[in-house]
């Protein structure tokens, strides 16, 4: 890094926090998604790791997105998200769960070497678009 690097806020995070309004945003383009809990030793782990992942989405191509399962509990049901933190991958509204670890360099390989294309995807009512999952997220 050089000058123009200390000139950025380091606040500034390049991860999008999705909520219940603007989760459909996913269902266009490629995007990662990370759904934790501000209290959960583990996803605090993975935070900078995340954090240098987005900052390269653009150079991947990719949105990465991020979802407090405290604040957005519809969301997380919708994704049936049941341990944290949970990693999902979407492209043109076909979704998959990631099970790598939330390490940037494998999330890296995991869109460069597209190995989530030998990854099954959720299908039929798993779908978080599904009528079944809409349901879910009203449930939660």
């Amino acid at each position: 890094g050089g000058p123009e690097q200390a000139a950025l806020p380091e606040e500034r995070s390049w991860v999008r926090p999705m909520t219940a309004s603007n989760w459909t945003l996913v269902m266009e383009g490629e995007w990662m998604l990370k759904f934790y809990a501000p209290w959960c030793p583990s996803c605090q782990q993975t935070d900078s790791e995340w954090e240098t992942f987005a900052k390269n989405g653009e150079i991947l191509q990719i949105s990465v997105g991020k979802v407090d399962v405290t604040q957005e509990p519809g969301l997380s049901g919708r994704f049936f998200v049941t341990t944290l933190p949970a990693f999902f991958h979407a492209k043109d509204g076909i979704f998959r769960r990631y099970r790598g670890p939330g390490v940037y360099e494998d999330l890296q390989n995991y869109i460069l070497e597209k190995k989530w294309q030998s990854v099954e995807p959720l299908t039929g009512w798993k779908s978080p678009a599904s009528l079944t999952m809409s349901g879910m997220a009203g449930v939660f």
